[in-house]
């Protein structure tokens, strides 16, 4: 079955965010997510210094799907595709959107490249079909909007 996300703008700011994984991935989430307010908590039975240092809520332990109670969203960054199936499977069941790095697949959905400037944010996506050329595209934006922004009145 052919894959079809819509896009979407979300209001996570003051929701709770799982964050499964405790390893670069994960830390590469983080950093995008906190632009967007939302309460960020990780849950791993490995986490790396990086992440501690961004001020999020850790739980060093081995993921459980009751650690899914109370959260809008989800996101598996394990490196695990068995664990992310199940972890895939408890979040449906739970009710939580979910996301599975880089596994489309077994998502709800997906992130865009994103590009934001005040007001105006700028999302690209490819479906989940190609990240590198939504991320090319969205550089592009970037530069041509950085390049013709009207003088400041």
């Amino acid at each position: 079955m052919e894959r079809n996300f819509l896009p979407i703008s979300i209001d996570i700011s003051n929701s709770k965010v799982l964050i499964i994984g405790g390893g670069k991935r994960a830390l590469k989430k983080i950093r995008i997510l906190q632009r967007f307010g939302a309460q960020l908590e990780v849950v791993a039975e490995n986490i790396i210094n990086e992440i501690y240092s961004t001020g999020v809520v850790c739980f060093l332990k081995k993921y459980e799907s009751s650690d899914l109670k109370g959260y809008l969203m989800l996101y598996s960054c394990t490196n695990n595709e068995e664990l992310d199936r199940q972890i895939a499977h408890d979040g449906k069941v739970a009710g939580l959107l979910v996301n599975i790095h880089d596994n489309p697949k077994l998502c709800q959905f997906v992130s865009p490249a994103i590009y934001q400037d005040g007001n105006i944010l700028v999302a690209v996506s490819s479906n989940a079909e190609n990240v590198y050329e939504s991320i090319h595209i969205r550089n592009q934006i970037q530069e041509y909007l950085e390049n013709h922004k009207k003088p400041e009145q």
